[in-house]
């Protein structure tokens, strides 16, 4: 069943002219409509602060560098220059680290891996990579080799951010490598490093093994590191950027440069989508990105119900804050899924299910507060309900 959008959605000029260029290049219908909207921006400050916010400053600068709309300020231009150089540096930064990565850790330890989002992303698929703000570098290991990395990593100056207090004996870095699923370090660059044993919460939707094995070579300078095929990667974002309503600009930017890349075959998309039960995800999505892409402002657009769906949450997400975003991702359907439909209820019942054994699995601060040789680490899973409620009780807050 489609649904007629019969009035453009209200949003504020800042955000329809942000979203309208949230893409690598511009049509001429999409040309016109920036200039036309830029005649409505009351506070470039704002609007530069906004794109801030929203990742994509150093894009939406160079697109309006090339429009040069009358009614844009020259010093504004010139500061929004100067704020994407910043971007651009850190950005250059990110990368620098993701070599280091590369260079130090991976290669000599041989790891195999998959690099996801981020830099990598941005180096395949953007005609300038340093545009993408990347904020940290995520990246794919077997669970068996988790405490060997962290090892070598904070031997060589890495510091961990979360668990803030990781020690760095073998016990520690086994029990972590255990009971959580992303940690987090810092790398001597200061740039966060989230090396991730699966990529959903509970490995319904991704075999962290698959993965790794699929995984196919990409040229980073004189090395080669691991990424997901782009059929993969494009049906992985629509998955992880609808999880997160699509609130920051920059994710809709990566859906367009990954559909301009020449490895790009919406069919493989599709099938893939299918072997991940993510079909209603995908073209959900695909109804987004080119809804937003018009510049009619999407008035008599037809839509799916779902497409509807996503698009009202994703505009709500857009114009809110972070606080915002936290509020609709507590009323999702499961951790992996924002929208009931798309899942089914033997995920939805799995995660019900799991719920009871969440309730006895170990934090690390349950090892940080209480540290037990591994011969008697099941003492964790036995005590956790109790010391979780005593935490509660004395605190009101829960133990993490």
């Amino acid at each position: 069943m489609t649904v007629t959008l019969n009035a453009p959605v209200q949003l504020d000029p800042c955000l329809r002219l942000l979203i309208l260029l949230a893409r690598l290049q511009l049509t001429e219908a999409q040309s016109r409509a920036a200039l036309a909207l830029c005649e409505e921006i009351a506070d470039w400050e704002q609007f530069t602060r906004r794109a801030q916010e929203r990742f994509v400053l150093p894009l939406v600068y160079r697109h309006l560098r090339k429009l040069m709309p009358p009614s844009l300020p020259e010093e504004q231009l010139d500061l929004m220059k100067l704020h994407s150089l910043s971007v651009l540096q850190y950005n250059m930064n990110v990368t620098a680290a993701l070599r280091d990565l590369v260079k130090d850790l991976l290669g000599p330890l041989e790891l195999q891996h998959v690099f996801f989002k981020g830099p990598t992303l941005a180096e395949r698929y953007y005609d300038e990579p340093a545009m993408r703000f990347c904020q940290d570098i995520d990246v794919l290991v077997p669970r068996e080799r988790m405490g060997e990395v962290l090892e070598h990593a904070l031997g060589q100056g890495y510091t961990p951010l979360d668990p803030a207090a990781l020690e760095s004996d073998a016990t520690s870095l086994a029990f972590v490598s255990r009971v959580q699923k992303v940690i987090t370090l810092v790398s001597p660059r200061r740039i966060a490093i989230e090396f991730h044993q699966r990529i959903d919460n509970i490995g319904s939707i991704y075999d962290s093994r698959q993965v790794l094995a699929m995984a196919e070579p990409m040229r980073l300078g004189s090395r080669y590191i691991s990424v997901m095929p782009t059929s993969e990667l494009f049906v992985y974002i629509c998955w992880h950027h609808t999880k997160h309503y699509w609130s920051h600009l920059h994710w809709l930017v990566d859906m367009d440069a990954i559909q301009r890349h020449p490895s790009f075959d919406l069919k493989a998309v599709m099938a893939c989508a299918d072997r991940r039960n993510l079909r209603a995800t995908v073209e959900a999505s695909l109804e987004l990105f080119a809804t937003l892409a018009d510049p009619e402002l999407w008035e008599g657009k037809a839509l799916s119900e779902n497409g509807r769906d996503m698009l009202a949450m994703s505009l709500k997400a857009m114009q809110g804050d972070h606080q915002v975003e936290l509020a609709m991702r507590r009323q999702k359907a499961t951790p992996d899924f924002s929208f009931s439909w798309q899942t089914n209820a033997r995920h939805w019942l799995r995660w019900k299910l799991l719920g009871w054994t969440r309730l006895f699995r170990p934090s690390y601060a349950d090892y940080q507060s209480w540290p037990l040789p591994r011969g008697w680490q099941w003492l964790y899973r036995v005590t956790r309900p109790f010391r979780e409620s005593y935490v509660r009780m004395t605190s009101g807050n829960t133990h993490k």
